[in-house]
């Protein structure tokens, strides 16, 4: 599976499904990164939420092998 990053803070493989970056203060406005995940064809606006980059693209092409 290949990962294509669009912007600095995008990233879409061949089969649609999507991680957005971004980063969150916390309630002592320290910035917190979270990855945002979107399995293509899901209904919901977010499949899950990580905190690396690759937790999420792990995460991902996990959900895509249950798939086949």
């Amino acid at each position: 599976m290949s990962w294509t990053q669009l912007p600095d803070n995008w990233w879409c493989n061949e089969f649609g499904d999507q991680i957005h970056r971004y980063e969150i203060l916390d309630d002592e406005d320290r910035c917190q990164i979270e990855y945002h995940l979107r399995q293509a064809g899901e209904r919901l606006p977010w499949s899950g939420k990580t905190h690396t980059l690759a937790e999420a693209q792990r995460q991902l092409e996990h959900n895509r092998t249950l798939m086949v």
